[in-house]
């Protein structure tokens, strides 16, 4: 890397053009890895530079802690194995496991967080799949996030049509029609 612009040695390694569009800023390095705003492009990079494996899967395991939903189990698993106290076949394994149950998630929020985790755990295995990791946890946020936003969204306009309801039929027009369902009883 040297003294070459970041911008440059990305371009010539392929690098997205998303990627290169929102680095094109960063004359150097230092600069480029205090402020990079995306955690899925560092982790990228740090990977394509050759940072040690088990320093970027602790990197991805600490994206995909910011999520509520995500597996602690394999995560955890994955911890163990930077550590070395477990095994690849046993994150595969456990992987595989996760892979299955993807298809039974609550709700989005969950399935992207067991994405990021699945990420992590086939990480171990393949390096250039960590990157995805953070991607997917920021995905987790949003969707638990948007989730939230609806469902705030959604009460408001209940109670906002509550409102025009009774605004309309007030209580003296709707008790005489409860008064009948009564007598019929």
């Amino acid at each position: 890397m040297g003294t070459s612009r970041p911008i440059a040695w990305l371009s010539a390694h392929q690098a997205q053009r998303d990627v290169l569009d929102g680095l094109a800023r960063f004359d150097d390095w230092e600069s480029l890895w205090r402020e990079c705003p995306r955690g899925d492009w560092l982790l990228g990079i740090a990977e394509r530079i050759g940072a040690e494996h088990t320093q970027l899967v602790r990197a991805a395991i600490q994206c995909v802690r910011i999520t509520d939903d995500a597996p602690a189990t394999m995560l955890d698993l994955c911890e163990r194995w930077t550590r070395g106290e477990a095994t690849a076949e046993e994150v595969a394994r456990a992987a595989d496991e996760l892979d299955r149950a993807l298809a039974g998630a609550a709700d989005p929020a969950s399935e992207a967080a067991m994405r990021a985790a699945l990420a992590v755990g086939m990480g171990v295995a393949d390096r250039a799949v960590l990157s995805s990791a953070p991607a997917a946890a920021v995905e987790s946020v949003m969707m638990a996030s948007i989730d939230c936003g609806f469902e705030l969204a959604m009460r408001w306009a209940q109670d906002k049509c509550a409102a025009a309801v009774r605004s309309v039929l007030t209580w003296e027009l709707v008790a005489p029609c409860v008064e009948r369902l009564e007598d019929r009883g």
